[in-house]
């Protein structure tokens, strides 16, 4: 299943890659989303950097369907991989996420594109997959907005942040 979502933010692009690639922003994402709990290790090589982070998010509110296959919880490891600025102030990121003990992974790409010299886009276009056979269509269908609510919590954070001057 295709999920894309764009996230918008008053704050340049490369400050955006800045915040990305904190572990201190990584970790309040996760708390905002509702992480129960969490590791984050970032590595940044001079114009690149790989965020890894592993959550636990609990399945309060899933689908029955969806917490039949993860009963004690989602534990997930999202790997985002950061390239170099471009010449245009872009800065792509090849994302895969692995959910343990769940049938199902996503991978795609984040873009953050400058829409000003003040303000940003992140841009974020992955598919969805469950690896359920016979179901796995409706768990996709399911999981999906679970999926984006994560995504659209990360937007809200990210949205504090820069409120914060971090």
């Amino acid at each position: 299943m295709k999920i894309e979502r764009v996230m918008r933010h008053e704050i340049s692009s490369a400050d955006v890659y800045a915040m990305a690639s904190t572990k201190e922003y990584q970790e309040r994402k996760c708390a905002d989303a509702g992480a129960l709990s969490w590791d984050v290790q970032v590595d940044v090589d001079g114009d690149t950097a790989v965020v890894k982070t592993k959550r636990k998010l609990p399945t309060v509110g899933f689908p029955s369907l969806v917490r039949k296959l993860v009963p004690t919880g989602l534990t997930s490891t999202e790997t985002v991989t950061w390239g170099p600025l471009d010449a245009d102030g872009t800065r792509t990121a090849q994302l895969h996420v692995n959910f343990h003990g769940a049938p199902a992974r996503m991978h795609g790409t984040i873009r953050v594109v400058p829409t000003s010299d003040t303000a940003s886009e992140v841009r974020v276009d992955a598919d969805f997959t469950a690896l359920v056979p016979v179901v796995g269509r409706k768990v996709e269908q399911l999981a999906a907005p679970i999926v984006i609510s994560v995504i659209d919590a990360e937007e809200k954070t990210a949205q504090a942040w820069a409120a914060q001057g971090y």
